[in-house]
């Protein structure tokens, strides 16, 4: 029995505008591509060959669903504080306004008591919510610590940046571009 081949668009063609056959990605699915290769290239694992980079495309694909479910949480919760509904939210994402609900309830929730409160270190808490092992990784490295802080006429433990950690830091691991890396920018939010 022969080698079996794939006759349909491969993950690796380097072409993530088109299907390698001249004809466009929509928007979508080229952002999507452009993802996956951004974060190969971040990981600084580099290309495998044949089923093994495979592997590791669907891997960095569930990384990449794994913050989309993540990035909805905290658009729902940021829509219904301007006004929005569940309801609304339900129709932009293609499906009922009870499995929205059911999905992200209580991520959502979490989130706007955390973006309702006045406390200082808001975006640390956000943070935690969403990227606890990122969170963690901050505290092993120095660049968080937990002190105390008054807070509303009290003092309460609150989580605080580190910026001599994070300036010693930065100064170690300034990444050096790398020949043949391609560098596209990242648009930011508004």
């Amino acid at each position: 029995m022969g080698e079996q081949r794939w006759a349909g668009p491969s993950h690796f063609a380097d072409q993530p505008a088109s299907y390698g056959d001249g004809l466009d990605l929509p928007l979508g699915a080229r952002v999507l591509r452009e993802a996956m290769r951004r974060l190969r290239d971040l990981s600084g694992r580099p290309r495998a060959e044949g089923t093994e980079e495979l592997v590791h495309a669907l891997e960095r694909l569930r990384a990449i669903e794994r913050e989309v479910k993540l990035e909805r949480a905290l658009l729902i919760a940021e829509l219904l504080a301007h006004g929005g509904t569940w309801q609304r939210a339900a129709e932009a994402c293609g499906c009922t306004k009870q499995a929205l609900h059911r999905a992200f309830q209580d991520k959502v929730n979490t989130l706007s008591s955390i973006c309702k409160d006045s406390a200082p270190e808001k975006p640390l808490r956000v943070m935690m919510a969403l990227h606890p092992q990122g969170v963690d990784h901050l505290f092993q490295k120095g660049h968080l610590q937990v002190g105390p802080q008054r807070v509303k006429g009290g003092i309460r433990l609150v989580m605080q940046r580190v910026p001599p950690a994070i300036a010693a830091d930065a100064k170690i691991a300034a990444p050096r571009p790398q020949p043949g890396l391609r560098s596209v920018p990242i648009p930011r939010r508004r």
